[in-house]
Formats: structure tokens, C-alpha cells, sequence
């Protein structure tokens, strides 16, 4: 039993060697220079940084906001209505706001397929701040509360009681939820292509169009930007838990606690 588990997740750690080498392969021939500078790519570069920023951002505040706010008040009904989203399908998401921001039934400014993706952000927002409430849910729930209210006895700010007292064991649920979130989002596909807009297109559904319409010349530029993008959220993933590593052996050791 122990030999297999240890084979399983050998066998799991070289997935994304093996992704990265597969992509590498694919993306042979490409002309980088080109790639580099073609503006098509930019701005939909520049689109998808926007999205998963603002989408990943909001929802970790939302996500964390709300657990802090179930775990505190004890409203156990609201954690179970908060985990409804998850059981929709993006797609069926994605309809959804299409059918309540389409057209007429836009409503304060906001509709469907602007430039602004304000509706992919929304959707985004509703569909992963449930993830988030999650896995910040059960840290707040094991949660010492002694050290809020030695916060609250030294007289600190509200922000210092968070800061100082609750934070510090929201790091490593934090990197978790930022880095998953980031990955699905920037290459999703159903959110964008149905509410997003003819230009600039999202990451995801440039490279599929890009894949999906027979331009031979241009296969491999999809499979260069999907290794370009994974080596930068890898190096993003790396840099992060080392720069907060130290932080982590404390908490885990209980030095902080």
C-alpha cells in the first residue's frame, strides 16, 4: 500500500514536467521574434492580466470576507447557501449573466459582450468566491481566538487585529486559492467566448480559434504562449512560497501560536 502511494505521487509530480515537456515539443518552428510582437497577442495578453487580476483579487477579498464573517457570527445557513455556485457548470454560469445583462435587460451601464468584460469578472466573481470561502473556512474555524483578543486588549486598530492576529495563518490558503485561481481563469474558455468580445479575445479563446481554424502557420503560436504563460505562473508559484516559506515553518510549528 505505502509503495503504490509513494508511485502515485512520484507518478503525479512529473505531470507537469511532462505538460511542459509536451508544449516545448509542440511549439517547435515558432517564430518567437513574431510572437513577441505581434499585437493580436498583446492586447490579448494585456485583456487576460486584466481579468484574472481584478477576478482573482475580488474573490479572494469576497471568499475570505464572507468566512471570516460565517465563522464569527455562526451563520451556519448562509455557509450552505454560499456553496450553490459551485454546483453550476461555468457555461451554465456564463448563461446566466448573458440572459441578465443581454441587451435590454443590461442594467447600470453593465451588459453583456463589452469591452470592459465587466460580465466575465462578475462571473468569475459569483463562480470562485465560493471556492475561496472554502478554503478559508476551515482555517478560521481552527482559528485561536486567543489572538484576537489580545489584539482587541492591546487596543489595536481593526486592521491591526487582522493583520497581526489572523493573517499570518491566511498565507498558505491564500497562495493556494490566488495561484488555482489563476491558472484556471487564464486559459478558461466558456466564460469569455460567450460574453467576452470579437477583440481583444482572452488567452483561451485566441489560442483555441487559433487551433481550431485550419491556419497551419500559425498551430504552434498557441502551444509557445501556453509554455510561455505556465513557466511564468510556475516561476510566480516558486518565488511566492519561498518568499513566504520562512513565515510558514513558524506557523506550522506553532512559534506563532
Amino acid at each position: 500500500m505505502l509503495r503504490s502511494s509513494v508511485a502515485l505521487t512520484i507518478l503525479v509530480s512529473f505531470l507537469p514536467l511532462a505538460a511542459l515537456l509536451f508544449l516545448g515539443m509542440e511549439a517547435q518552428g515558432t517564430d518567437w521574434g513574431a510572437l513577441l510582437t505581434d499585437e493580436t497577442w498583446r492586447d490579448s495578453l494585456f485583456a487576460t492580466l486584466y481579468v484574472v487580476s481584478v477576478s482573482t483579487i475580488l474573490s479572494l477579498f469576497f471568499g475570505t470576507w464572507v468566512a471570516r464573517t460565517v465563522v464569527k457570527k455562526r451563520w451556519r445557513f448562509t455557509s450552505t447557501v454560499l456553496k450553490i455556485p459551485m454546483f453550476v457548470p461555468h457555461i451554465a454560469a456564463a448563461y446566466l449573466f448573458w440572459l441578465l445583462f443581454s441587451g435590454s435587460n443590461g442594467f447600470g451601464g453593465i451588459e453583456a459582450n463589452e469591452r470592459d468584460y465587466v460580465t466575465v469578472i462578475l462571473t468569475y466573481i459569483w463562480k470562485e468566491t465560493p471556492f475561496v470561502f472554502l478554503m478559508m473556512l476551515g482555517t478560521y474555524e481552527q482559528l485561536n481566538r486567543s489572538y484576537v483578543e489580545t489584539a482587541k486588549t492591546l487596543q489595536l486598530s481593526p486592521f491591526a487585529q487582522f493583520k497581526h492576529a489572523e493573517f499570518p495563518f491566511l498565507i498558505k490558503p491564500l497562495l493556494d486559492s490566488t495561484w488555482i485561481l489563476i491558472a484556471f481563469i487564464s486559459f478558461a474558455y466558456e466564460v469569455p467566448a460567450l460574453l467576452g468580445v470579437t477583440y481583444p479575445k482572452l488567452i483561451g479563446v485566441l489560442a483555441y480559434e487559433r487551433l481550431s481554424t485550419g491556419l497551419y502557420l500559425e498551430a504552434t503560436e498557441p502551444y509557445a504562449v501556453a509554455l510561455i504563460w505556465t513557466c511564468l505562473v510556475g516561476f510566480g508559484v516558486f518565488v511566492s512560497y519561498v518568499m513566504t516559506a520562512s513565515v510558514r515553518r513558524r506557523i506550522e510549528r506553532g512559534v506563532r501560536r
